[in-house]
């Protein structure tokens, strides 16, 4: 099969291209190819069991997409995206990239000759305004950014295709995802990522939300565990809808750091500086404080056990880099 990870530069988007790399496969299908895509040069991966292609090129420009659909594509993974300060920020680069260059994205799929399945990454951000105390799959959608706005388009466009029998669509509704190994990017996600990762650097860093802030989180282990596992899911499982919360923890970040704390030596002096700040902390006020899905749960997904799994995670992502 002929794969596409686009986003394959990012956080989520390189570790699920070094992991489909040294596999050469999705489940039992061998990858004949693995094309990866992303705004800037993505480097190869060190090991591929696999035919890789490398394209770079801005979503919004037609020319490089046309090389991710010079021949069949099996399956495309999307997970690039405009986040949520910048497209506050920038209305029309957000628009373009989450929104309009996704209905090209689907129009080409319509277009080939063998429909493709589309696993499209979208996130917690589609949930706003007055929520439950737990947010699951058919909780109102009412996002509260641009940002969130456009993946819960997305999602309907997403569901329309696949009901056309254009795509074969599937979409994970992700947390805030931890933990990025940096630099520091001043995303939403990252600024939570930062109170694992600097202090464990044994660098100092802000922590611009309240520390009683109740946040649902995953590992970056957990999502990929999750994307891997709805692409392999039959299309019979997805008859109850095509888009679906990946389970999450709810942790606060004093408890992230306390968890931090629990594996540093003895002694080791305060690392974070509590500076909140109004418009991270109405962004975070903004989503759900804890995300789950019964649909999910019963497929399989798991959320992370605790703060420390979190902690771990990090750590061990670390030590296989050293």
């Amino acid at each position: 099969m002929r794969v596409v990870i686009i986003g394959a530069g990012g956080f989520i988007g390189s570790r699920l291209a070094k992991k489909l790399a040294a596999d050469g496969r999705i489940g039992k299908h061998p990858i004949a190819e693995l094309v990866l895509f992303d705004v800037q040069p993505v480097p190869a991966p060190a090991l591929a069991a696999c035919k890789l292609c490398l394209v770079h090129g801005d979503l919004r420009d037609g020319a490089p997409v046309e090389q991710l659909f010079a021949s069949q594509v099996d399956a495309i993974f999307q997970l690039a995206a405009t986040l949520t300060v910048e497209a506050e920020t920038d209305f029309r680069r957000g628009l373009e990239t989450n929104l309009l260059a996704f209905v090209d994205l689907l129009e080409r799929c319509r277009m080939q000759a063998v429909m493709p399945m589309l696993l499209f990454a979208s996130s917690i951000a589609t949930f706003g305004g007055r929520l439950p105390s737990v947010v699951g799959d058919d909780v109102f959608q009412a996002p509260t950014t641009s940002y969130g706005t456009h993946k819960a388009m997305a999602e309907l466009l997403l569901a329309d295709y696949s009901r056309h029998g254009f795509v074969d669509g599937r979409a994970l509704r992700l947390p805030i995802v931890v933990t990025h190994p940096g630099p520091a990017s001043g995303s939403i996600s990252d600024q939570v990522a930062s109170l694992i990762r600097e202090p464990l650097r044994g660098q100092r860093t802000i922590c611009r939300m309240a520390l009683d802030s109740r946040l649902a989180v995953a590992s970056i282990d957990t999502v990929l565990e999750g994307i891997l596992r709805l692409a392999l899911l039959p299309s019979e499982a997805l008859r109850a809808g095509r888009t679906m919360n990946l389970p999450a923890l709810t942790v606060t970040p004093a408890e992230i750091v306390d968890a931090v704390f629990r594996t540093l030596p003895a002694g080791t002096g305060d690392l974070v500086d509590w500076q909140p700040d109004a418009q991270v902390q109405r962004i975070i006020d903004g989503w759900p404080k804890a995300f789950t899905s019964e649909r999910a749960l019963a497929l399989g997904f798991a959320p992370d056990t605790s703060a420390d799994a979190l902690v771990a995670s990090f750590r061990a992502s670390q030590q296989t880099q050293t």
